[in-house]
């Protein structure tokens, strides 16, 4: 963007920004309606959804939570646990909640972006872009930790936004959201490099001031016309800072290493499921998306404690010893390494692969499948806002917003960090979806800055720029991949399941002919088929 000066009314951007926030939580309400009302398959959660529920069960009532705990994230399972604990065990209450967090997350992208570019017609693009994304909307509806990841993505994102360094208060608090975004999703640590960088840079120059609006910087206390407080300066301004940020990790951390070394006596700051992960995204049958390892030639299993059963036994085995969780993890993670070590070709290939893959508008399901849930009438089925969107108007934001990179290190350091963990692992569309608030900022730039060069005429450099983002947006909407027929096959048996679950044997029965007819392979489709015959009409 240029920053070229512009007259804002307040006014006008409270009640866009109203308008954006209250479409987003009634589009948020109607899919969950519809979700509960017309989704058969809402109410049963199957893999990981069903070991969090588990977990968050046991850690709000008792119980066992199951032999994962110390393999995945413990922040949504607590955060589950809370809302079981305080409206009951009840997933239709998370979801509810959920949409309230979406519908957050659509007012901070529109406050990040105003501080960030100093314009409200971006930051009423970034609401809108946020407010009608799709996969937000889908994974709002689902009992899995994308939605509270992105929530505090932008929150944390919120509270560091800005070219003065914040306050003490601010500081703390924002460490303290991201060491609980660390907790919710843990290569999230590899934020803190440049959310450092970020305070590094920040206090060096003018503060935002937002053109012909004689007020505060959006939620600023200070009164409007008042004198600005002088900020921290210096290496001293930037060490106090820094301290202020890692005791907000550490204190969001601490209870979580606490009780994992109370759990299994080893220190393990958050998860041991780092080398299990990279064993998956790196192995001679990896494919750049999530598939259900193998070990020499035998499966892994699919669902997490089947693969936590296996590959602890592996493990053991193969080294003879009975090993802790962190060395079983430490197991696979070498068992990866060597593999791409020995395979230089094939994991440059593949890593090529992953990254072609993050940038691409489909969306890879390891669990719910966000074209399959498209068939239930609902919001999902109207025509909202993609990747394919999103992805080729963000990376020209990014270009077009070159010239105030200073301010831009938290936006550049979280898009880089979820592109690097998809080449590192694997991409999955649950785990791409917290870049969103990286992204949407920048994709909400290239918006306004084309329309502004539409205004003035330029008409060469607009010509130039359309030609760039038409190429972007073939590059991300080009078909790499798509569902195959097993996978579809899958989803429908569990369709099937959901309809005799409610004695509905006739659309029960349809759903397992439909699957046969794209699997005629499937066990599990010809099994149920069997099953439901005897009870049918026909």
């Amino acid at each position: 963007m240029t920053g070229r000066p512009h007259v804002e009314h307040r006014p006008y951007w409270l009640a866009g920004a109203s308008t954006i926030v209250a479409a987003a939580f009634a589009i948020r309400i109607l899919h969950l309606f519809c979700t509960e009302r017309m989704n058969p398959l809402a109410p049963f959660l199957q893999l990981d959804a069903a070991t969090y529920d588990r977990w968050a069960r046991a850690l709000a009532f008792g119980g066992d939570p199951g032999p994962t705990t110390l393999m995945q994230a413990p922040l949504y399972p607590w955060f589950l646990a809370a809302i079981y604990k305080i409206f009951g065990p009840l997933p239709a209450t998370a979801r509810a909640l959920q949409a309230l967090l979406g519908t957050a997350t659509a007012a901070l992208i529109m406050y990040t972006t105003r501080r960030v570019f100093s314009s409200a017609a971006a930051a009423l693009v970034a609401g809108a872009l946020a407010a009608l994304y799709a996969p937000l909307i889908f994974f709002e509806g689902l009992i899995l930790p994308a939605t509270l990841i992105v929530f505090l993505n932008a929150l944390a994102l919120a509270l560091f936004a800005g070219d003065r360094r914040p306050g003490t208060e601010r500081t703390l608090a924002g460490g303290t959201v991201l060491g609980a975004a660390i907790a919710a999703n843990p290569p999230n640590v590899l934020l803190l490099p440049f959310v450092l960088l970020h305070l590094g840079l920040a206090g060096r120059g003018d503060d935002i001031q937002w053109p012909g609006v004689p007020t505060a910087p959006a939620g600023s206390s200070r009164p409007a016309g008042a004198p600005r407080p002088a900020p921290a300066r210096g290496r001293m301004g930037f060490l106090r800072c820094a301290l202020l940020l890692l005791a907000g990790v550490a204190l969001a951390l601490a209870p979580f290493t606490i009780r994992n070394y109370i759990r299994s006596g080893e220190f393990i700051p958050l998860t041991t499921g780092g080398g299990v992960n990279f064993y998956i995204g790196n192995n001679p049958g990896a494919n750049g998306y999530y598939a259900a390892p193998s070990y020499g030639g035998s499966s892994l299993g699919f669902a997490p404690e089947e693969q936590w059963r296996r590959m602890t036994e592996i493990a053991r085995e193969k080294s003879g010893a009975a090993l802790g969780e962190s060395d079983v993890s430490r197991f696979w993670f070498r068992a990866g390494l060597r593999w791409a070590r020995a395979h230089p070709l094939e994991w440059t290939a593949l890593a090529w692969q992953k990254f072609i893959f993050f940038w691409n508008r489909y969306e890879r399901a390891n669990v719910e499948n966000f074209y399959f849930h498209r068939r239930f009438p609902g919001v999902l089925s109207l025509p909202l806002l993609t990747f394919g969107v999103v992805a080729p108007l963000g990376l020209l934001g990014i270009f077009l917003a070159r010239g105030r990179s200073r301010r831009l290190w938290l936006l550049y350091g979280g898009a880089l960090v979820y592109l690097a963990t998809a080449v590192v692992f694997y991409v999955t569309a649950r785990y791409r979806l917290p870049v969103l608030p990286f992204l949407v900022p920048f994709a909400a730039a290239a918006v306004v800055e084309l329309v502004g060069i539409a205004r003035r005429r330029r008409f060469a450099e607009l010509a130039l720029l359309a030609a760039a983002l038409a190429v972007l947006a073939l590059l991300s909407n080009f078909t790499v991949a798509r569902d195959t027929p097993q996978g579809i096959s899958a989803n429908l048996v569990r369709l099937g399941d959901a309809y005799l679950s409610r004695g509905d044997t006739t659309r029960a029965g349809a759903a397992y002919l439909e699957a046969l007819a794209l699997d005629a392979e499937s066990a599990r489709a010809k099994e149920r088929l069997l099953r439901v015959a005897p009870c049918r009409d026909d």
